[in-house]
């Protein structure tokens, strides 16, 4: 059982015979020119600026091996050096500067849980009211800097006739 009115529906199968009963178009002759010619532009490329699909199978087949390759490399690479930077943040010369950026995010951290803290302790109508408030004050702000800029730049579109 449709939930649509019988009307509706006759409506819409009537406006789509209608439309597929419309012939096709044809595009432009310059669109159709641009298109061919950057077809044939395109079979004109050599193989290796191409699509890797279209590339030959004796070139395709190294490169996505050397693709699968490269991963576990990089991913093994990057283990290895996240190692050495942990050694190097314990060094002497490097630990005094990395103790003050902890001692940094442990200050801001803190001061996060006293905002955060401070701010659930107002009550929600209130926070609800000063941001219409704010709301309010900006949009009255701009309606002051729009009847300013309209009484005070001229306007050389205009007639005379229209100006105040």
């Amino acid at each position: 059982m449709s939930s649509r009115n019988p009307s509706d529906e006759k409506l819409e199968r009537l406006v789509s015979q209608v439309l597929r009963d419309q012939p096709p178009r044809r595009a432009p002759a310059s669109l159709e020119a641009r298109v061919l010619g950057e077809l044939a532009a395109r079979a004109r490329l050599p193989w290796w600026r191409r699509a890797v699909a279209s590339w030959p199978a004796g070139v395709r087949i190294p490169v996505i091996v050397g693709c699968a390759v490269c991963v576990p490399l990089v991913w093994i690479l990057s283990l290895w050096l996240a190692g050495h930077l942990v050694s190097l943040a314990t060094h002497p010369g490097v630990a005094g500067p990395i103790a003050t950026l902890w001692a940094t995010g442990r200050a801001f951290a803190s001061l996060n849980t006293v905002t955060a803290h401070i701010v659930r302790s107002i009550p929600r109508e209130w926070l609800l009211g000063g941001m219409v408030a704010t709301a309010t004050l900006y949009a009255a702000l701009f309606a002051l800097v729009a009847a300013g800029y309209w009484l005070l730049c001229p306007r050389t579109g205009y007639s005379k006739a229209h100006r105040p």
